[in-house]
């Protein structure tokens, strides 16, 4: 359906008005004086209605980062069996291993709550040899992340973990979901305080004032965990151990938000 112009329909109900009251002016004569205060009044309201003041809008986005401490070490862990003959001895021995680690880390006082198995494959192992693909037999890998609030107990969990069995993926320092919640309301209260003051520069240099808020669009929340430690799995690679002393860094958090404001002149 085609839309009506409001203005214009409202300038069309004012002329049909107008027409009326000349229609009526020759039942009901009157006198002068009302006809002129009755002609002004229409005047006026038409030129409220065609003379509206334009209002300008500026689009900005604002950005904050905020620097934190972690409060949770992630230790990653990965334990590799083989077994030349069959997949079910090599997924065994990957099961005798895990439940040493995971007994390992009950000694120590750790939750089985702060343990989670992320990754378990079994496959075929191949390698080449003089351009001949050889079987090398079935190989379990299976990846497992201890979360700690415990930074003191880190390098424990990594000496016992390697002494079980297992190798050591990385050590990353991370954010709970209960402080990035807690944080994300600083960071856009930031974000909102810089876009407005881009606006507010903005609109001063065209000589204009800031005016009402628009539109809010939140468009970014993120944060990145910082690696502490990472194997490489290069040949040998898979023996060593990250050191067992972890000393927690500062992490990042981002923001972003657009918003509207139009702009007026004083």
């Amino acid at each position: 359906m085609k839309k009506i112009n409001p203005k214009l329909s409202s300038v069309t109900c004012i002329i049909v008005i107008f027409t009326i009251f000349c229609m009526s002016m020759v039942v009901m004569p009157i006198t002068a004086n009302e006809s002129k205060d009755i002609l002004d009044e229409f005047e006026h309201e038409l030129t409220n209605e065609t003379t509206e003041e334009f209002r300008p809008e500026i689009s900005i986005q604002g950005s904050a980062q905020l620097q934190c401490s972690p409060d949770i070490v992630g230790i990653n862990l990965r334990i590799r069996t083989i077994d030349l003959q069959s997949a079910v001895t090599a997924k065994n021995d990957a099961a005798v291993i895990i439940d040493e680690v995971i007994k390992q880390l009950k000694l120590l006082g750790i939750s089985e709550d702060c343990v989670e198995t992320t990754g378990y494959n079994i496959n075929m192992k191949y390698e080449w040899e003089k351009d001949t693909r050889v079987f090398k037999g079935y190989e379990v890998v299976v990846n497992m992340k201890v979360s700690l609030k415990d930074f003191d107990l880190a390098g424990k969990v990594i000496d016992k973990s390697v002494d079980a069995g297992a190798f050591v993926n990385s050590v990353t320092f991370e954010l709970s979901s209960e402080k990035r919640q807690e944080l994300k309301t600083t960071v856009f209260a930031q974000a909102a305080i810089d876009a407005k003051t881009k606006a507010s520069a903005i609109a001063e240099a065209l000589d204009y004032t800031l005016g009402d808020v628009k539109s809010v669009n939140v468009n970014n929340y993120d944060y990145q965990p910082r690696t502490y430690w990472k194997n490489s799995y290069d040949g040998a690679a898979e023996s060593v151990a990250p050191p067992t002393t972890i000393l927690p860094g500062d992490l990042t958090l981002s923001g972003n938000v657009n918003i509207v404001f139009d702009m007026y002149k004083e």
